[in-house]
């Protein structure tokens, strides 16, 4: 092997290491016809890998009008979706700020209303204060309540009655003050 074809291969293989893919040269149009090949070239030099390897001169056609046009019509094409990219990140970023301002706003309307309501409880608390003697007249009231029911719990047409779902729904009205149905059956047996 001889030292310029040496040159020649490690030169070339610089070339496909370092090197840019470029329009094809002549030759490497005719080797892609047979598999496909990357023609090569670093910009400061006028061959490509393969021109070096073979020490050929590396010739390129004069680019067809119909390549510039396909050219045009991608570098067209790129433009548009690129506009239209930064048209729809324009209205995210828009909806993103519309969003936290109207975030922030909410976030001080909610501080406003908080402080408002702790105020308004501190209000009522000092005016109507529950006095002592009727707290412990409720608590009596309670206790006394339970003792019965603990008293007629061992009833079993109670028990009965307590595990009735009609029971609870009737006892939920009658506490919030409205008038309990009959608890099925006639309304004699329910008395």
């Amino acid at each position: 092997m001889s030292v310029e074809y040496r040159n020649r291969l490690r030169l070339a293989d610089r070339i496909y290491r370092e090197g840019e893919i470029s329009f094809p040269c002549k030759r490497c149009s005719k080797m892609s016809e047979r598999r496909p090949v990357e023609c090569k070239r670093i910009p400061s030099t006028q061959k490509c890998g393969h021109c070096v390897r073979s020490g050929r001169k590396c010739e390129r056609d004069v680019h067809a009008e119909s390549e510039w046009k396909r050219i045009d019509r991608e570098r067209e094409r790129i433009a548009s979706q690129l506009e239209e990219a930064e048209r729809q990140s324009d209205e995210l970023l828009m909806k993103v700020m519309r969003l936290r301002k109207q975030k922030r706003f909410l976030e001080s309307r909610n501080l406003k209303m908080l402080d408002n309501d702790f105020g308004a409880l501190e209000g009522m608390g000092e005016e109507s204060s529950v006095p002592d003697e009727d707290l412990q007249e409720f608590e009596r009231l309670l206790d006394a309540e339970a003792a019965q029911l603990a008293a007629t719990s061992n009833n079993p047409s109670l028990t009965q009655m307590m595990n009735s779902p009609s029971f609870w729904e009737n006892f939920d009205s009658a506490v919030a003050g409205g008038i309990p149905s009959p608890t099925g059956g006639n309304q004699s047996s329910s008395r």
